[in-house]
């Protein structure tokens, strides 16, 4: 049976890698925003008193149209929808300049850049669709010359889409692979984390992911945790079943235990073992009454189950002490009496509820 881990999708996720990867995005963006505006401002500022109205016209609509794209950015926070209305302008800009030709059919050399732009803003992805887009149209005007009003050689052309393309595929590489290795990274990261907060055995949260994520956590997100429910749970007699049959079955017994009580619980609950057969549940947003049901339920789930060694059917019960701590302030002395409850029902004959 797969092993459950929804514990660690709660809290260790790729949000710390979604940021880093965002934050790059964004500052592409905003770097090329910007400095395009300017530039784009300087050019129509030069052509507006020379003879070359038409380049005066379009670096003035171009410029215009990524300083309304840069306030919608900054007005709604959108980077995803922004960003794509910027590279939709860029792909529209180069149709029109290279159609136009420029000043002195100069057009082609200003293209060069805008495949770097749109891999950076867009992704590998999105950015191989946009650059494809890009890529047929000026190959399909480029060699219908009666589509343009600039007239450029043959020879030009060519070398111009012959290196257009390979600018297309080494950015696509550089950003396919530096994508890859950022997720790999990402990847490697969770598994780090989820083997320091982890028990090796029944691959449950350990105590140092309590300690040190959960009640952290908990503090912050008071809303989602309290009023919470904190069960401590032992396994009765596990020291006999180690000293008869041998450690083996102990842990065999341990992880069939700890696959029960995940079933027993709701997604948004913890279980952790904190000792070696000590167990700690954790029922967040839950009342007592609630929480007492569910630790019956779990009661009688273990009582139930029958574990098989060389023929011999063995049962395995469980005792459980519990508290209710309305805020995080009660956790500590919440956990002592729950543990305090749990001796008490060891104390009252186990395989009950304190």
């Amino acid at each position: 049976m797969a092993l459950s881990n929804h514990w660690l999708t709660h809290f260790f996720d790729h949000s710390d890698s979604h940021g880093i990867d965002y934050n790059r995005r964004l500052y592409s963006f905003l770097a090329f925003s910007y400095f395009g505006c300017i530039a784009l401002l300087i050019f129509s500022y030069k052509n507006y008193s020379s003879d070359y109205t038409v380049i005066f016209i379009i670096t003035s609509l171009a410029a215009i149209v990524f300083i309304v794209n840069l306030l919608l950015f900054h007005l709604y926070q959108s980077l995803e929808l922004c960003g794509k209305i910027g590279s939709f302008g860029i792909i529209v800009f180069c149709f029109i300049l290279v159609y136009q030709g420029g000043i002195d059919n100069t057009a082609l050399y200003w293209v060069f850049p805008f495949p770097l732009v749109l891999f950076a803003v867009l992704g590998y992805f999105n950015g191989s669709v946009a650059n494809g887009i890009l890529f047929i149209c000026l190959l399909v005007m480029l060699n219908n010359p009666e589509l343009l009003l600039a007239n450029y050689a043959d020879s030009e052309v060519i070398r111009f889409l012959s290196s257009f393309f390979v600018i297309n595929i080494i950015s696509f590489i550089n950003e396919y692979f530096r994508e890859s290795s950022h997720s790999a990274m990402a990847d490697i990261n969770i598994n780090k984390e989820q083997q320091a907060n982890s028990d090796a055995l029944t691959h449950l949260p350990n105590r140092r992911f309590i300690d040190a994520v959960f009640f952290p956590t908990s503090k912050i997100n008071v809303k989602d945790r309290f009023p919470m429910v904190l069960i401590m749970a032992d396994v009765d007699h596990f020291k006999s079943f180690n000293d008869t049959y041998g450690h083996q079955v102990g842990d065999m017994i341990l992880k069939q235990l700890a696959r029960t009580m995940e079933r027993c619980i709701r997604t948004e609950d913890i279980v952790a073992r904190v000792g070696g057969e000590e167990f700690l549940l954790l029922f967040s947003n839950t009342g007592c009454e609630l929480g007492l049901k569910i630790a019956e339920k779990i009661r009688k789930e273990i009582t139930v189950m029958k574990f098989v060694h060389e023929l011999q059917e063995l049962s395995v019960t469980m005792s459980f002490g519990v508290a209710f701590a309305q805020n995080h302030s009660e956790i500590e002395s919440k956990l002592k009496e729950a543990d305090v409850k749990l001796y008490q029902a060891k104390e009252a004959g186990r395989n009950c509820i304190f």
